[in-house]
C-alpha cells in the first residue's frame, strides 16, 4: 500500500515540473511569406518583393491569393525589417517556398542575401533557389492562374524541372555550403518571365563561379549536363536535326531510359584530364522518316545521334570552361584520388585551365516500333 501511495506522489508531481510551450508561434500574429524576390537597387540597396496569402471574401465563398510588398534597405534582411513596418502582423519566412534573384543581383553575388536565412534555426531552409532573367520583381508579381499563390505555383514549376532533367534540385541548405567552401560549383534555374502570357518559361540554367553567376546554358546544354554529372533523371528527351549536308531537315525526338555515368581522371606528366563518360540507352519516340526496321539505317541513325550529343556535350563543357564554373566538382575529384597533386599545382586552379572531355556510348533498345 505504501508503495503504491508514493507512486501516486510521484505520478502526480510530474506535470508541475514540464515546462510547457514556451516558444509557440501563433499563426494569427504572423504574415506568412512565400515567396521572396531580390533585386539590386539604387546606390547598392536591396529590394525585396515578397508575396505572402491573404483571405478575400466571406465564409464559404473566400478565396486565398497572393498580395504583393515592396521594400528596399541596406542588407536583404533589412528589407523584411522594413517589410514589418507596413504590415499589422510579423513578418515570417520560415515557411517561404521559393527564393528568387534577379540577373545582375546573381552577377554580385548571392551568399550575403541567402546568409540571413541559412543561418537563422527556423530559416526556410528547404527553400528554392532560381535566377530570372531581368528582375525577380517581375516573377512575383506575375499574374499566374495555375494555381492559387504565386509561392505555390514557382515550387511546383522548380519540382516539374526537376523531375523531367530541365534542372539541378538546390535548396538554401544544399547551394549555401558551396557558395561558403568555394568548391564545387552551383548551377541554379534560369527563368524568363513572360507579363504577356502571365507565366514563367525555363529557358536553361545560370552558371557559378564561387558565388557570382558568371554564364548561361540553354536548355539543351542543361539536360546534358544532368547526364554528365551522373543525376538520375527519368524521360530526358532531346530533339535532334539528323540532316547531312545540302539535305533538308530531318528531326528525330529521342528519350533517355538509363545513364551509366562515371568520371575519371587521367595523370599523364603531372598534368590532368578529366574524362566525362557516360552510357546512354535510349528509345526513338519521334522518327517521321520511320523504316527503323532496318538494321542499317538504324545504326547509321545511331552512330549520327551519337554525334550530335557529343558536340552538344562538346558545348556544355567549353561554356562552362568560359564561366570558370566547375559544376562537375573536377578540382575536388583531384583532392580526394590525387591530395598531393592538387596541393602542389591544382589548388584553386580555374577550371578552364583542366582539359576536360565527353565519352558518350548510346544504345538504342527500343525503336518505338508496331510490328
Amino acid at each position: 500500500m505504501r508503495n503504491i501511495i508514493k507512486r501516486f506522489v510521484v505520478l502526480s508531481s510530474i506535470p508541475f515540473l514540464l515546462s510547457g510551450c514556451w516558444d509557440q508561434r501563433l499563426l494569427k500574429e504572423q504574415k506568412l511569406i512565400l515567396l521572396i524576390g531580390y533585386d539590386k537597387g539604387p546606390n547598392g540597396k536591396i529590394i525585396a518583393n515578397t508575396a505572402y496569402p491573404i483571405s478575400k471574401g466571406v465564409q464559404n465563398n473566400s478565396s486565398t491569393k497572393s498580395t504583393i510588398l515592396t521594400t528596399m534597405g541596406e542588407t536583404a534582411l533589412d528589407t523584411l525589417l522594413h517589410a514589418d513596418l507596413n504590415i499589422s502582423e510579423k513578418i515570417d519566412i520560415s515557411k517561404a517556398q521559393v527564393v528568387l534573384f534577379g540577373e545582375e543581383m546573381a552577377r554580385n553575388g548571392l551568399y550575403k542575401e541567402l546568409d540571413h536565412i541559412y543561418r537563422n534555426p527556423k530559416g526556410a531552409l528547404g527553400a528554392k533557389v532560381a535566377i530570372i532573367e531581368g528582375k525577380a520583381r517581375d516573377a512575383v508579381r506575375i499574374k499566374q492562374e495555375e494555381a492559387d499563390l504565386n509561392g505555390r505555383y514557382y515550387d511546383e514549376y522548380l519540382k516539374s524541372g526537376e523531375a523531367t532533367g530541365f534542372f539541378t534540385n538546390y535548396n538554401v541548405q544544399s547551394v549555401c555550403p558551396l557558395l561558403l567552401k568555394h568548391t564545387k560549383d552551383p548551377l541554379l534555374p534560369l527563368l524568363k518571365i513572360s507579363s504577356e502570357r502571365h507565366r514563367a518559361r525555363s529557358i536553361g540554367m545560370a552558371l557559378f563561379n564561387n558565388e557570382k553567376m558568371t554564364g548561361k546554358l540553354n536548355v539543351p546544354e542543361s539536360k546534358m549536363f544532368l547526364l554528365l554529372n551522373g543525376e538520375k533523371k527519368q524521360k530526358v528527351s532531346f530533339l535532334l536535326d539528323t540532316k547531312h549536308q545540302d539535305s533538308q531537315k530531318e528531326f528525330i525526338v529521342i528519350e533517355i531510359l538509363n545513364n551509366r555515368q562515371k568520371t575519371k581522371l587521367s595523370i599523364k606528366n603531372g598534368a590532368v584530364t578529366a574524362i566525362l563518360s557516360s552510357k546512354l540507352q535510349y528509345r526513338i519516340t519521334e522518327y517521321p522518316k520511320d523504316q527503323l526496321t532496318n538494321p542499317i539505317l538504324l545504326k547509321k541513325l545511331n552512330k549520327t545521334i551519337q554525334q550530335r550529343l557529343t558536340k552538344t556535350a562538346e558545348n556544355t563543357i567549353t561554356k562552362l570552361q568560359a564561366a570558370n564554373c566547375d559544376g562537375f566538382g573536377i578540382e575536388e575529384e583531384i583532392r580526394v584520388h590525387h591530395h598531393k597533386l592538387w596541393k602542389e599545382k591544382y589548388k584553386n586552379v580555374d577550371i578552364k585551365d583542366i582539359p576536360i572531355k565527353a565519352n558518350l556510348q548510346l544504345e538504342l533498345i527500343n525503336s518505338g516500333i508496331i510490328n
